[in-house]
């Protein structure tokens, strides 16, 4: 049953895409909504984007540890005036030919230098590299669960405005039910007045009773609009289509909801994946102070002229080709070290400590929310039972008047009675679904629904 629900809230989804041109309107359950906003919404997308960027920050921080080749290319012009080397005394006068009195100093080299090459460095060692890929996995485990929380915080609000919707959509067609009756009432009081039979006050005061529930529909329409604009705009529709909310008043639970045993509590998990993040990065402290072990080449080819002719035919040019290795070894950086292991393990307490008390933060949302459920469906059951006997006495106030044995005032009490007996039936119902979402929520089901 659930997956014959899945497949028909994706082929729902389906003809809505392909069905726009027309502008014809669609019929949506919460389970279409839901599996659209999972789809479509634009706050999901954005996460999914974020944790693309994420990933691949991953991989760029990866690529460090791959060979690093540089070209270069420069250019210098001395202007005559050449780099001058100086060298002692015995050796100035070896160069000179000359007795030297002091150092001596000479200018070598050509007016035009050009220095080209490229070079490459590559990590042999480096224990931050190993503890990457357990890293790694933990941070995307992380990114995931934040992804999961976005969706169940999406799946909620689109499934408490719905039921918003959806029980607006109820006591409008209680309004329009009740305008319908003080419609026909205004003739039957009007043929009265005509034959003497009521005062031109009564048809009057009918007159503005009907007016003011039109006005307090067309509020309420209003306010229904707004809200499916809303809608339309958490499930990622564009607001030109047209759709339908498709309600039933069945409870949403089932026994096997109301429970922690099988809930999936994303808050809590990603605290623990905070926590096991916070301790691979204490690692990665320790990692950074072992020594490093690095490779490189160089290879460089070197040109001086007289003038620039680098471009020119047999002409010479030097290489300088080299290799090598390098040892880093961290010695001393004043106490950081210390003091950055002590903030983490401040950070471990935290953690430690807000996993349990997100534990039983959440027993107590539970507990709350099945307490509040059972008062809401409390309330239901009376306000069912109340409509039903403000139905039995509007008729029977009609019935009366229509005999000529009551008042039309009685009538109106009647009809006051049970439309306000009736929205507060509309209350009771949507503080029951309330209830209900936030048992899902504080129970970790709350995608389930998506699977009814």
């Amino acid at each position: 049953m659930k997956i014959f629900k899945r497949v028909r809230s994706i082929i729902i989804v389906f003809i809505y895409l392909y069905s726009f041109p027309m502008q014809a309107q669609v019929q949506f359950d919460l389970s279409d909504c839901l599996v659209h906003t999972l789809n479509n919404s634009p706050k999901l997308k954005s996460e999914k984007l974020n944790q693309d960027k994420e990933t691949a920050t991953l991989y760029e921080q990866k690529s460090k540890y791959l060979p690093q080749v540089d070209a270069f290319l420069n250019y210098n012009n001395y202007f005559n005036d050449l780099p001058t080397y100086i060298f002692p005394q015995g050796e100035g006068s070896n160069l000179s030919g000359i007795p030297q009195s002091g150092p001596y100093a000479i200018g070598l080299g050509l007016p035009q230098n050009l220095n080209t090459g490229f070079e490459i460095n590559q990590t042999i060692f480096d224990m931050n590299f190993f503890g990457n890929s357990n890293l790694n996995q933990h941070f995307q485990a992380y990114q995931n669960i934040k992804l999961n929380m976005a969706e169940e915080e999406a799946l909620y609000q689109v499934a408490v405005l719905f039921y918003q919707i959806a029980v607006n959509e109820e006591t409008a067609k209680f309004l329009d039910a009740n305008l319908e009756r003080l419609v026909k009432l205004q003739s039957i009081v009007r043929l009265q007045v005509d034959q003497g039979f009521a005062k031109e006050t009564d048809f009057e005061k009918l007159l503005v009773k009907t007016s003011n529930l039109r006005s307090k529909k067309n509020k309420l329409n209003s306010g229904i609009k707004q809200q499916i604009r809303y809608l339309k705009l958490m499930m990622g529709m564009q607001q030109e289509e047209e759709i339908a909310i498709q309600y039933d008043e069945e409870d949403i639970l089932n026994r096997e909801m109301i429970s922690m045993e099988n809930g999936d509590f994303l808050e809590e998990k990603m605290l623990k994946e905070q926590k096991s993040l916070n301790e691979m990065n204490a690692k990665k402290i320790d990692a950074n102070y072992y020594p490093k072990l690095q490779a490189y080449a160089a290879f460089l080819f070197q040109a001086q002229r007289e003038r620039f002719n680098f471009l020119e035919s047999n002409q010479d040019w030097y290489n300088i080709h080299q290799w090598g290795i390098k040892l880093s070894v961290p010695i001393m950086h004043g106490f950081e070290k210390r003091n950055k292991k002590a903030i983490s393990e401040i950070v471990d307490s935290q953690l430690a400590f807000g996993i349990e008390q997100k534990q039983e933060q959440g027993k107590l949302e539970f507990q709350q929310a099945v307490l509040d459920l059972e008062v809401a469906r409390d309330e239901q059951k009376s306000q069912e039972e109340n409509v039903l006997l403000a139905e039995k006495i509007f008729k029977q106030a009609e019935l009366s008047f229509e005999q000529g044995t009551t008042l039309l005032m009685d009538l109106l009490d009647a009809e006051s009675t049970l439309r306000e007996s009736k929205m507060i039936y509309a209350t009771a119902l949507l503080d029951t679904r309330m209830a209900e979402l936030k048992i899902l929520k504080a129970s970790g089901n709350i995608k389930e629904l998506v699977n009814q």
